[in-house]
């Protein structure tokens, strides 16, 4: 090819390309389709206009190979189970729509005066709904997984399965020279009955297996479905068939398979940029005199699309069950014609059964639907309040269709967590997930992951996290956690930009390799960061200090199980604490019952034995040792509590003495009846103390000393006679308290209750008397020492 002539194709596609693009901005400034930019941009570009376009083949070229990967992706999303997910809706509105639309739309094109061939054509041209605007503009208003948004898209595949069958009924009547009609009709069905069985052989014995291996890398196995679809179209359209049916029966081959998504997600960029072609090849080939004479039969044809076809829709879903707004709003997305329609214009043109006039009226009613029923699409839940007052006749008394729908989706569960990455990390996250009984759809690259997880009976995807179309195919909608394991801070990125794009709006969480990276991505958006390294290191510092921890508790149990003649403190508030502190400096052994966990880590810094419970349970008071304790003492927060406690203790241990505190006067006798021994109440001995600093207060100085100092030796203690006492039965000057232990006797207590104050020296001590005595320990030790001789 010399040079020259490729520089000029060249500068033609450049042309094109920038006029697109100019048109396309000013068709999305309008909101309007994509579509209805670049037909406009062709009809601009062509003779009628400016002439850019000079070497047609080129862009034909183009604009088939952009409708053959349509085709191929329209297969794709052949899915036969959804049909079955809603049961005769899908069947019953695409097979009422089309049959009742092409014979309407067929007598309004025959009362405009047009041929009957062309007037089948236009007929069904206008039965067909446009999947790329339907399908965009669910996943723009975030209205996919709606009930009215399924039964559109179920209308769509059982349109497209029509499609199928009228090019191939075109096919068969393409051959205007042969004279055996029903020869040819049987060859084309014997060549299509072979291509589609020799087609199901590859689909269940070759296919699966070759796409699991291709699909280790994504750029081999997108290049393997680009040839699939192109080579099937090249191999239908030498079978006689069209191109078109060989691209849709190799996106239908791949259909059944866990590689659907990825591959259409992949390729509908692609496509996209490739339909500019076509749209561009039928804009340049429309001469805008003609189009001027069609004007008036384009406006009654576009008026019955834009409002017959959703009253059509109405009322076969009314008679069938359904309420008025599911019926109005699936009507609404139907309201235009298809690319399906100008393909099967151009087919028709192609095989001379229309001329460019027909196909001129097909593209400007196009033109008209399309433009128009997007702002109806954009604006329908305004158009059904304005009008629902009317919508009444289109809906049964009991819309039962309807509510066995709900019922049955209320039943259905969708995948609560979204999983990305199911490697040997994401693997187990997925499994505590279902053990906790969250619904787990997970998604990965690798297909041998996909059918692990799907063997073990989850429910995985093959699918790639860095595809930015991929998370339109996922139930987002019902999903609470995008969960991503995947360890690439760019794919982790890309997912996050695409799920915002998609109107995610649960939590998602990713995996990052240092804090660094896991900052940048919280930051854009994430709301979790796991880092595993980082997280397994604390998880196993975790576990060492558990162990640690049991066996610090495992000392603990064995110390209290050895101790006797302890006391049990049950509460460790600050008086529970300043008990606590009083015995440990007087080297008295404790235990601390206590059930707040916000006292507990003071108890474990401060090494002090202890039972976490509450204090009114057997078992707790067991744990605690209370059969072989000398004393209680009850401090817990309320006055009810401290009754309960004393009343348990007393049953377990007669012999235990209790200590109680009252924070009401009038409980006291209530804690003395459960079986206290002394009730304190910290307000009357508190109010006592303050009076008396006041009155006494070089008194209460020097008793500060004597009991709470730290700094001087000086002590208050008490001590039982026994009748063994060497000084018992003696008076306290010949007991020899005071010469031999250094010891002053402050008070004498009797048996019998009477109290001796400062007592004199010839006061005879009796076995059984309480000493109230002072001096340093080692005074008070040597007269303790003395009871015994």
């Amino acid at each position: 090819m010399p040079f020259f002539q490729l520089n000029d194709i060249f500068d033609q596609t450049v042309a094109l390309l920038l006029l697109a693009a100019v048109i396309g901005a000013v068709a999305l400034k309008l909101r309007q389709p994509l579509i209805v930019g670049f037909i406009a941009a062709g009809i601009l570009a062509g003779p009628s206009v400016f002439g850019i376009v000079r070497t047609a083949n080129q862009v034909h070229f183009l604009a088939e190979l952009g409708l053959a990967l349509l085709l191929f992706v329209v297969g794709l999303r052949l899915d036969v189970g959804l049909i079955r997910k809603m049961g005769k809706v899908a069947v019953a509105t695409g097979l009422g729509q089309v049959i009742f639309t092409a014979i309407i739309g067929f007598v309004i094109t025959l009362a405009l005066g047009i041929q009957v061939v062309p007037a089948i054509y236009i007929a069904v041209a206008l039965t067909f709904s446009s999947t790329i605007i339907i399908v965009k503009m669910l996943s723009d208003k975030r209205e996919t997984d709606s009930l009215h948004g399924r039964i559109a898209v179920g209308l769509l595949i059982v349109q497209d399965i029509i499609v199928l069958f009228v090019m191939i009924a075109l096919t068969a009547f393409s051959g205007g020279q042969s004279q055996d009609i029903d020869l040819q009709i049987l060859l084309i069905i014997a060549k299509g009955a072979a291509l589609i069985a020799g087609l199901g052989l590859l689909m269940y014995l070759v296919l699966p297996r070759l796409l699991a291996v291709l699909a280790r890398s994504s750029e081999l196995l997108v290049l393997f479905s680009i040839a699939w679809a192109v080579g099937l179209a090249s191999l239908s359209e030498s079978l006689g068939f069209s191109l078109e049916i060989g691209a849709f029966l190799a996106g239908v081959s791949i259909a059944s398979t866990n590689y659907r998504e990825i591959v259409g997600a992949k390729l509908v960029s692609l496509r996209d940029f490739l339909l500019l072609f076509f749209f561009i090849d039928i804009g340049s080939g429309l001469d805008l005199r003609l189009l001027g004479h069609q004007v008036w039969a384009a406006i009654p044809l576009s008026i019955f699309v834009l409002v017959g076809n959703p009253l059509i829709m109405m009322v076969i879903m009314g008679f069938m069950g359904y309420r008025k707004r599911t019926s109005f709003l699936s009507g609404v997305f139907i309201a235009q014609i298809s690319e399906f329609s100008l393909i099967l214009a151009a087919l028709g043109l192609k095989l001379g059964h229309i001329g460019p006039d027909t196909v001129g009226l097909i593209t400007l009613v196009g033109l008209i639907t399309i433009g128009l029923s997007t702002y109806m699409i954009l604006y329908s839940n305004l158009l059904y309040e304005k009008m629902s007052p009317y919508l009444k006749i289109f809906e049964r008394q009991v819309p039962h269709r309807e509510q066995a729908v709900d019922a049955a989706e209320d039943e259905t569960r969708q995948a609560e967590v979204i999983l990305f990455g199911l490697g040997r990390y994401g693997g187990s996250i997925g499994s505590h997930l279902v053990e906790n009984g969250r619904t787990i759809l997970g998604v990965d690259f690798d297909p041998r992951a996909v059918e692990s997880w799907n063997n073990g009976g989850q429910t995985a995807v093959f699918g790639d996290a860095e595809d930015p179309e991929f998370p339109a195919s996922l139930p987002l909608s019902t999903a609470r956690w995008v969960i991503s394991s995947v360890r690439e801070r760019t794919i982790n990125k890309a997912l996050i930009h695409a799920l915002e794009q998609h109107g995610y709006r649960g939590s998602i969480a990713v995996t990052a390799h240092t804090v660094e990276e896991a900052e940048d991505l919280k930051s854009a958006g994430a709301d979790v960061a796991f880092i595993p390294f980082l997280d397994a290191s604390s998880q196993a510092v975790d576990i060492i200090m558990a162990v640690d921890e049991e066996e610090r508790r495992k000392k603990m149990d064995n110390a209290i199980a050895k101790m006797s003649n302890h006391y049990i403190i049950c509460g460790y508030g600050r008086m529970g604490q300043q008990i606590a502190g009083d015995l440990r400096h007087n080297d008295v052994e404790f235990v601390v019952i206590e059930r707040n966990p916000a006292q507990l880590p003071k108890l474990k810094e401060q090494n002090i034995p202890y039972v976490e419970g509450n204090a009114t349970e057997d078992r707790v008071l067991l744990d605690a040792g209370i059969e072989r304790a000398s004393g209680l003492i009850s401090v817990a927060a309320t006055d009810e509590e401290n009754v309960f406690i004393v009343l348990t203790a007393r049953g377990l241990n007669q012999d235990l003495f209790i200590v109680a505190r009252s924070i009401l006067e009038e409980n006291e006798d209530k804690l003395r009846k459960a079986g206290a021994n002394r009730v304190m109440s910290p307000y009357v001995l508190g109010g006592r103390r303050m009076a008396a600093s006041i009155l006494k207060p070089r008194v209460m100085d020097f008793l500060d000393i004597a009991l709470h100092a730290g700094g001087i030796d000086i002590e208050i203690g008490d001590i039982v006679v026994p009748e063994s006492a060497p000084f018992a039965n003696k008076t306290i000057r010949d007991s020899g308290l005071r010469k031999s232990a250094g010891v002053i006797v402050l008070a004498v207590k009797r048996r019998d209750g009477r109290i001796y104050g400062n007592p004199d020296a010839d006061l005879v001590i009796e076995p059984g008397d309480d000493l109230i005595i002072m001096g340093t320990s080692e005074q008070l030790a040597a007269a303790e020492k003395m009871l015994s001789g």
